[in-house]
């Protein structure tokens, strides 16, 4: 499967050429990390792949280290977009987890990828993106009444998130996203509730 990052029409913002070619370089970089892993990636693979020549990646990028960053972001910028849109009003918490999980499942060798590289700075700016999440949706619940710390709980649901997904991804699990999620959910819930954070207006995930 070629791995793409889906991108909003840019025009109005940035010069379409300039557009296209950081697109070529961000979708080269994001298909080869899981064939060959972020370390051994040099800027001459990553333009032959790109079909870019060397003076033209530097016009755009200092390094592969610049180009990682932004081909992350543009990749969980889209993963952000799709979340919104599939947001639902209600009391189910953590409204990202289904997008991920079905984002997983559609790109298993990339996310395999991104979650090996623990210590990574990959990884970091995956679980921090997860903790922003967590912590966003947290944030309007009522206080713990059991002593425990909001960003206690933060640390917690998106630890055991990433927990959850690393599992599914390497294990090949059987279980659909619908269902991981499902489960997820369902013990994220009864997690939060346990810490007395919102309370009774918790709902748990789709039975």
């Amino acid at each position: 499967m070629t791995i793409k990052i889906e991108r909003p029409d840019d025009r109005g913002t940035i010069d379409r050429r300039v557009a296209r070619t950081r697109a070529m370089l961000q979708d080269a970089l994001i298909a080869l990390i899981p064939e060959c892993g972020y370390a051994a990636l040099t800027v001459e693979d990553i333009c032959q792949k790109a079909d870019v020549g060397r003076s033209t990646f530097y016009t755009h990028y200092a390094g592969k280290d610049e180009l990682r960053s932004a081909a992350l972001e543009a990749h969980l910028l889209s993963l952000s977009r799709r979340v919104s849109a599939d947001e639902k009003t209600g009391s189910r918490l953590f409204e990202f987890s289904l997008p991920m999980f079905e984002h997983a499942r559609a790109f298993r060798s990339l996310h395999k990828a991104l979650l090996a590289s623990s210590g990574d700075t990959i990884h970091d700016q995956l679980r921090e993106r997860i903790r922003r999440a967590v912590r966003t949706e947290l944030s309007g619940k009522r206080a713990s009444k059991a002593g425990v710390p909001t960003e206690f709980a933060v640390q917690f649901i998106s630890g055991a998130f990433l927990a959850v997904l690393a599992w599914w991804i390497t294990e090949n699990a059987s279980l659909s996203p619908g269902q991981v999620d499902d489960l997820f959910q369902r013990m994220a819930a009864q997690g939060v509730s346990a810490m007395g954070i919102g309370g009774s207006d918790l709902g748990p995930g789709r039975g």
